[in-house]
């Protein structure tokens, strides 16, 4: 796994470099924005910020020094930093990106060996994570993507590891320390993303709650006492292990992780080192725009007056701006608007604010949430765009406003090889024997997040690049797919394949 790890991680670092001082300068300079970056992009005023607070920091010292300077995004910190040490250059960043990129592609290589793939299956299938054009955005432009992608793998990884029956002590610690290190990582660069991992790590408890109730009432059979007596043991251990991990991911979900660096020697603010100072503070305190929506029954009268939250949902539906009534006992109804609260605010500010409303690959921006009903509506939809946008008609347009003919054909040739590899994931599906953790985790939860990206993403370009790490999981496992079809069904060509990932 190492010299896998460095392969990915010189590629990348050769590739950055060729991409940001020769391809875009000299290849392409009608898309270059300067210092090596996209034009167009979220990164070109990163790297502004990140440039203002490098020379904060040589002027007044590390005490300046802010992970997030907007008080949201960690990249701006994270890249100031190594702009302070080596300059003002996007190219300083690229060992650190790379060092994440080879991480999550070792993890995404170990998820498919644990379907049973050959270690040259596993590698061919994980080409399309090193070679598609859009990982080159992943680790060659400023951006959080690289590491929340990462952290994402790296977590699917353990918790599928940790589910298995060759898991050794020395194992169940490493995988939660690796899965640990990784939710920190959400934390720093995208907080919401801890929730949907602790959905899945509830689900994954009840799951072997349901199963392990089931195995106890079969072990009191003596004809398979000693069989299912096995499979309870195991299952009391992974029960063990998930509440460690959702214990984890709780307590995740309610901080965050900051980082203060403080002058050495203390005394001198000038200093050149710096020690760094780990700060975990609780978001309890933090209200989101979701919340300022949420409104307890009890802020009417002791006796809540039906008519007057009936009257208030009328009102908030007329001008679309919902509003949930949070009702005493209903524990599970009011998580449920909780979450359609946060998905149709998050939809808001994609369809009304900042860019939102001029940027030419919007899809559906005259789609609100204005009740519970509309979002469930719009569920086949959104499943649409988040699977399979851009879509081939969109492919060969000329009214582009934020895309060159070269971006749109880069797009146009990932989607035509990610639908190739659909039907692999199809034989996966259809082959029942093969449903396993290692398979139906992975894919649930990409399945699920990328339904809630279309939900909320209106913009094909943002979402194209933020559902990159569950991309990969369908592309790489279908394209593990279509090398079990080829092994199977076409022998003469086996022995082709064989011959070419020798």
């Amino acid at each position: 796994m190492l010299r896998l790890w460095l392969y990915f991680f010189i590629y990348a670092v050769l590739t950055g470099l060729i991409v940001q001082l020769v391809i875009l300068p000299y290849v392409f300079p009608q898309l270059h924005a300067g210092n090596g970056l996209l034009s167009g992009r979220d990164w070109v005023s990163f790297h502004e910020q990140a440039f203002v607070m490098a020379q904060r920091i040589e002027q007044d010292g590390w005490g300046e020094f802010l992970l997030r300077p907007d008080g949201d995004n960690a990249i701006t910190g994270v890249t100031s930093f190594f702009y302070t040490l080596f300059g003002p250059h996007p190219w300083t960043l690229l060992p650190l990106n790379a060092t994440v990129f080879a991480i999550g592609g070792v993890a995404l290589f170990s998820l498919l060996k644990h379907l049973n793939l050959e270690y040259n299956e596993a590698l061919v299938s994980i080409l399309p994570y090193l070679v598609f054009p859009s990982a080159l955005l992943q680790y060659g432009q400023i951006h959080r993507d690289v590491f929340c992608t990462t952290a994402v793998l790296v977590i699917l990884w353990s918790w599928v590891s940790l589910l298995r029956a060759d898991r050794t002590l020395w194992q169940i610690c490493s995988l939660i320390a690796a899965s640990t290190m990784a939710l920190l990582t959400l934390s720093v660069f995208r907080p919401y993303l801890i929730s949907p991992f602790l959905g899945l790590g509830i689900l994954l408890l009840l799951w072997c709650l349901a199963r392990g109730i089931g195995q106890f009432f079969l072990a009191q059979n003596e004809r398979v006492e000693k069989k299912y007596q096995m499979r309870f043991l195991f299952n009391v251990q992974s029960i063990t292990i998930l509440i460690i991990l959702n214990a984890l991911t709780y307590g995740i979900s309610i901080s965050y992780l900051d980082v203060r660096l403080r002058p050495v020697p203390i005394q001198d603010i000038h200093a050149k080192v710096a020690v760094p100072i780990f700060i975990w503070r609780s978001n309890q305190g933090v209200r989101s725009v979701g919340d300022a929506q949420t409104i307890s029954a009890r802020e009417f009268s002791e006796v809540p007056d039906t008519k007057k939250i009936e009257a208030l949902r009328l009102e908030s539906v007329d001008v679309c701006q919902p509003v949930v009534i949070i009702k005493e006992n209903a524990f599970f109804e009011n998580l449920m608007n909780r979450v359609f609260i946060k998905i149709a605010v998050a939809r808001a500010g994609f369809t009304t604010f900042a860019y939102g409303t001029t940027a030419a690959t919007n899809i559906d921006q005259d789609v609100k949430f204005c009740k519970k009903e509309d979002l469930i509506r719009y569920i086949p939809r959104a499943l649409q765009i988040a699977l399979f946008a851009p879509f081939p008609s969109s492919w060969f347009m000329l009214e582009r406003r934020n895309s060159s003919s070269i971006e749109v054909f880069i797009s146009a040739v990932e989607m035509s090889v990610y639908y190739v590899t659909l039907i692999g994931l199809f034989y996966w599906l259809v082959s029942y024997q093969r449903w396993k953790p290692a398979l139906v985790i992975p894919l649930g939860f990409a399945l699920g997040m990328t339904l809630l990206l279309g939900l909320t993403v209106a913009n094909v370009g943002t979402l194209y690049r933020m559902r990159f790490p569950y991309a990969m999981i369908f592309v790489c496992i279908g394209l593990a797919g279509i090398l079990q079809i080829v092994k199977v069904k076409f022998q003469p060509l086996q022995v082709l394949l064989r011959r070419f990932i020798k």
